[in-house]
């Protein structure tokens, strides 16, 4: 049977943060779709 799906697909690129503060905490990612 032959595979369609890649053996090393790419890797998304993503950027993360987190902004921390006494009473809340906040994350947020992102990648190249928005």
């Amino acid at each position: 049977m032959t595979s369609i799906t890649p053996e090393n697909p790419p890797m998304p690129e993503v950027a993360g943060g987190v902004d921390t503060h006494q009473d809340t905490h906040t994350a947020a990612m992102i990648d190249s779709v928005g």
